[in-house]
């Protein structure tokens, strides 16, 4: 007789993540049909359409975009000590509750588009990941970017980096 392991409750069902994909595959489908099919381009400062979580997570295949310029810890220091940066955690929610950069706003903050307007001119959105989601500070960056946010970077080497470099985060 075999001996089944009870399931770590900490870990999500297997299908879960697939289930999310293709709900978010499809919704950016229609998404790109409602934006393209109007025939006008979204104006650059206000966006029409807001940034969601799950856009983040099913951007799509980002091989056809061209990548989001990636900025050092130290310069993005430079700029947040400066107050003209946005921070944006494209980490889990759970992850972004443990700890973020200063100020940082998660996809599901529901004050991020009014944040991002009142972004100076001179200002900047940076994304950033972590180890274990490295890709996802890009993606986020082309989202953003794809969506008439500008000017947008990456923060190379995400938390674990400015966390490395001794600088202060964000915990509950």
């Amino acid at each position: 007789m075999e001996h089944f392991e009870p399931m770590n409750s900490n870990q999500p069902p297997a299908w879960r993540l697939p289930a999310i994909i293709g709900g978010i595959v499809l919704l950016a489908g229609v998404l790109a049909f409602v934006i393209t099919g109007t025939g006008a381009p979204a104006p650059a400062a206000e966006p029409t359409v807001a940034p969601t979580v799950e856009a983040a997570v099913g951007h799509g295949d980002l091989s056809n975009s061209p990548p989001a310029p990636v900025i050092s810890v130290a310069d993005a220091q430079q700029r947040w000590q400066a107050g003209n940066v946005i921070f944006v955690d494209m980490r889990s929610g759970e992850a972004y509750r443990a700890a973020h950069l200063p100020g940082a706003l998660s996809l599901a903050s529901p004050d991020l588009n009014q944040r991002l307007a009142a972004l100076p001119p001179d200002g900047i959105i940076i994304t950033y990941g972590d180890a274990s989601r490295p890709e996802a500070g890009q993606r986020g960056a082309q989202i953003f970017r794809d969506l008439g946010y500008g000017p947008v970077a990456v923060l190379e080497g995400g938390i674990e980096a400015w966390q490395a470099a001794n600088l202060p985060v964000e915990r509950p």
